[in-house]
Parts: C-alpha cells; structure tokens; sequence
C-alpha cells in the first residue's frame, strides 16, 4: 500500500465528463481517469490543450477537457476500457478544437434493441442543458479547446443575432425531440460565454421554457472570465436569468497570468468576484489552477487563502495537464519554463485541500469544494450522478435517451422488456465542432449533431462508477438501479473488494460504494480493478 500511495498520489483525479468536463478521447472513461483539469472560463469551459476539467460544466462536463488523459495511468486505463467495452473515442461537453470535425455517423440499433423506456420515468423526464459558446478573444497558452478568436471575414465567426437564434433553435429542437420535460439545471460554457449578450441566455432559457420545463429552482450557471468589461455585463446576465457564476480566476500572481496568456490581471479578478459576491449572493465559485510553472507551496497556499477570504462558497480546483501543441507546451520543451513534478503536485494539492477543510468547504468531489450542500453545483453534480444532458453549440457533446424512432412502434407491454447489460439505453452524440459546419447542421435538421453512438446499460453503468466515485456520496445503490436493475452493487462487488478495503481506500454499504478520504487520492491506481470485476460479472 505504501508503494501504491507513493506511486499514485499525484493522479489527483479522475473526472467524467465531463466531464466537462469534457476529454479528447472515450469521452467517458478519458474524462473518468484524467487528472483535475478544465478549461477555465473564458479560456474556461472548453476542452483545451493544457486545461483543466470540469467537467463543470465538463461535461462533463464542463470546460476543457472535462475532459484529457495524460498520465501514463489514464492513457493505460483509456487503453484497457475502449478493450472492454469495444467503445469508439468521444469527448465530454465539447471536443478538442486539434479533431476534425466528425463526418456524419448514427446509431442505428435493431429494432429488438430499442427498449428505451424500460428506464424509469424519473430519469428519462429529467435533463440538464449546456450550451458552449465557441469564442474567446485570445487564446491562453495551455488552451487546446474547441473555441475560436473571432476575425472579420472568416468562416468561423458567425453574426451575434444568428449564433443566439441558432443556439436557442438548437435547445429547442432538442428537447422536443428527447424525453425530457424537467431541466434542473442550465451551464453556458465556452469559449468565453461572458462575452456574448445576455441575450443569448434570455432566448435559450425562453426555449427551454417553451420546450421543456425550467423550474424557478433551476441553477443557471455562467463561466465568467474576470476583466473589467465582463464584470460590467454581469448585472445584465443576473436579468437574463443567471443565478449562478463560476469565475475563471486560475491564479492571484501576475506573471504567472502574464506566462499563461490570461487577458485580465489579478486587481481585476478581485474586483470582478467582489461584484458577483454582491449580486449573486451564496453562489459565486472561483477556479484556481495549480502545478503551474515554478509554482511552490507556499505560495499556493497564500493563493487559495486568498481565494477563500474573496469568496468562501465554492471553489474548483484544476491540474495544470501540459497539452502538445500549445503554446506553453512549446515553452517546457525548450526548457523556458518548469511543470512542478508529480510529488510535487500531490504536495500542492494536499496543501489545498487542508487549508479549504480549515476553512469549513468540504470536499463534495475530488475537485470542487463547497461551504454547504446548497453551494454544490447542481449541473456538474448531474454529471457525476450519470444523468442526461443535451448540449447545443459548436462541439458540445450529450448523453440522452432517444425518442423511438418514427418506424419503430413503443412496446405497450413493457413486462418482457430486457434489462440485460447489452440492452441499448441511452445515445451519446457529439456536435460539428466548427461554428460554420455546426450552424449549417442546426439550419438543415434542427441540431448540430454529427456523431451518434448507442450506450448499452453496461456502458452507462461504467461511466457512473468512473465519475461517482469521484464524488463523497460515491455510487448510490439507487442510481445504480436504474442502470442495472438485475446486478445491485453488493452482487457485483460484494466479497471482491478484499485488499481495498483491507486498505481503507473504498467503502461497500447497503446505501452504495464510495471510494474513503484516502480513496480519493489515489483513485486512478484501482479504478481498473472495478473495472475487471464489472466486466467479469456481466460479461
């Protein structure tokens, strides 16, 4: 166990989609086994080259890549899982903006596979929504996202009125033709979605009122990139229907905002969260990057206390993962710049978690740490719980439950209905990811979706145990039901979990399996041990 903590204590986390939350490979499981990063606002919630997950949206989740293996334990564990379960590549929320876009493919199962609505009402009614907004006004050095610095002229900068219409046309297309008819939750990510009007979130939330069902309760949540002149629009945003704000700090230290690319400085991200503290009261989260260049303990620490003392309801904390191609890639290769090394890692984020605990924010999931539950965010939660999600805009990926196509008749007698692991039930679909290939899709069918792959209840089962045991409340027997109602926890897991539990990592109850305190710091190392037992019970 010592060797194993030595070796593994800097694979921080592991994160599904998307999160963001999104990944550049096995959307899922790459979002599953990456290490805390998404892309931060503005530069923030889009799958970019060095970032950071979110799947704050990452999809997932969130923000980049809620998405992005590269320790040699997630590239393996990618590896091993896309063996498994014979999965094709997908990203989270959005995909990187170094992939092609994908030509069209579609999921076309049998008609004995389309038993759909074996699932219960309660999951296929509800849904959350993300919406990515595809432009930044530069790019930040470690940024590999899908996003695009708009310029006079060119095929990727769309008008302001057509990309609002396309994106609110695109929700609504997609819930009429969905399930869903309860949206708890509604994420406008990027790209820089603080940028745009607020308009474009007045007319997507009109759209979802008018097809589907957004509740006064529902969290509405926008990435914000901390200049002045977003700070100015956040009172407009607030009108349009925003209740929720997740501030792309990254850090307090101006050179390193200066090495990294950011357009604002540290003055003006203080000012910014002071003013989202005054209209957004109790719901304001900030994101910090660490394992960023020459970065020590100390004065980490001194960032996150700061962090803390500006806003003390919610803070998401994201890896630095150094992404080939980018700018500041080229800069570590030419021994410009040093990455701290992987203790060295573990050291900073070890430190962030004890002065967050002393702080009273507890840690909900592996990286985001909230001063009560109702400072949770409601959006990436339903990531972790393996809800559904559709998601409109260049790039942006969903998991979602189909309508039964028109030439295949509902079984009106659902008591043969199969409920084996190959049962299809769910689509996961992913979006053209230019702006101008994704507008000519949303204007020729109604959505911008260019990939469709069907999920069988064994896939989705195993997405949830990659993102749930990332989280403190871990894989709940009742979520678990609804994706394998004939395998429960304690028959898959039951008296296999001999030598992790023997170490304290993970916890096997009656209410579900939750990876321990300890757990969570190395979950990659025996993430691929679920793995096999899942896959040698149900196959």
């Amino acid at each position: 166990m010592a060797s194993l903590y030595r070796t593994s204590r800097f694979k921080i986390c592991s994160s599904l989609f998307y999160i963001n939350s999104p990944p550049n490979t096995l959307s899922s499981y790459s979002q599953a086994f990456s290490s805390t990063h998404k892309s931060p606002s503005h530069c923030h919630a889009s799958p970019s080259s060095t970032h950071h997950t979110p799947f704050s949206a990452y999809p997932p989740t969130c923000s980049t890549s809620i998405y992005s293996p590269h320790n040699a334990s997630s590239v393996f564990l990618i590896h091993y899982l896309s063996t498994l379960t014979h999965k094709k590549q997908f990203s989270t929320h959005t995909s990187s903006h170094t992939h092609h876009t994908p030509s069209p493919t579609h999921c076309t199962p049998s008609p004995g596979q389309y038993t759909l609505l074996s699932l219960p009402p309660h999951y296929t009614t509800s849904g959350s929504v993300y919406v990515h907004y595809p432009y930044c006004r530069q790019r930040c050095s470690y940024c590999n996202f899908v996003k695009f610095v708009p310029r006079p002229n060119t095929p990727w900068s769309l008008g302001v009125t057509v990309l609002e219409d396309a994106l609110a046309g695109e929700v609504r297309h997609s819930l009429r033709h969905s399930h869903i008819t309860r949206v708890p939750s509604v994420f406008f990510g990027g790209g820089t979605p603080s940028l745009a009007r607020p308009n474009m979130v007045e007319k997507v939330l009109q759209a979802i009122q008018v097809s589907g069902h957004l509740g006064e309760e529902a969290e509405v949540s926008l990435e914000v990139n901390p200049t002045a002149l977003e700070t100015h629009t956040l009172e407009g945003f607030r009108a349009a229907g925003v209740n929720r704000v997740s501030i792309g700090v990254q850090s307090f230290d101006a050179a390193t905002l200066s090495l990294l690319n950011r357009d604002h400085s540290a003055g003006e991200a203080r000012r910014c969260v002071e003013a989202a503290q005054r209209l957004f009261p109790g719901r304001v989260s900030l994101d910090l990057m660490f394992g960023l260049p020459d970065q020590s303990v100390e004065r980490w620490r001194r960032e996150v206390e700061e962090a803390v003392g500006l806003c003390g309801n919610h803070l998401s904390l994201y890896q630095l993962t150094l992404e080939r191609g980018t700018a500041l890639w080229h800069q570590v290769k030419a021994g410009e710049v040093r990455l701290p090394g992987p203790d060295e890692m573990a050291d900073l984020y070890e430190v962030a978690v004890q002065v967050l605990s002393e702080a009273g924010l507890h840690r909900y999931e592996v990286s985001n740490f909230a001063h009560h539950p109702q400072a949770e965010s409601v959006h990436n939660k339903g990531y972790w719980q393996g809800q559904q999600y559709l998601g409109a805009g260049p790039g942006a990926h969903s998991r979602v439950v189909p309508r039964f196509p028109d030439n295949i008749q509902e079984p009106e007698d659902k008591s043969h209905i199969n409920t084996t692991p190959q049962e299809v039930i769910r689509e996961a679909r992913v979006n053209a990811a230019d702006p101008a290939s994704w507008l000519h899709e949303t204007q020729t069918k109604g959505n911008g979706t260019r990939k469709k792959e069907c999920q069988t209840r064994l896939e989705v089962a195993a997405e949830y145990l990659a993102s749930g045991l990332r989280t403190r409340e871990g894989v709940t027997e009742g979520q678990w039901g609804v994706f394998m109602p004939q395998a429960p926890l304690a028959e898959v897991f039951g008296g296999e979990l001999g030598w992790l539990e023997d170490a304290s990592l993970v916890c096997l109850s009656p209410k579900g399996l939750r990876a321990t305190e300890k757990g969570l710091g190395v979950l990659d190392a025996f993430l691929p041990h679920l793995y096999n037992i899942l896959h040698q019970h149900l196959t």
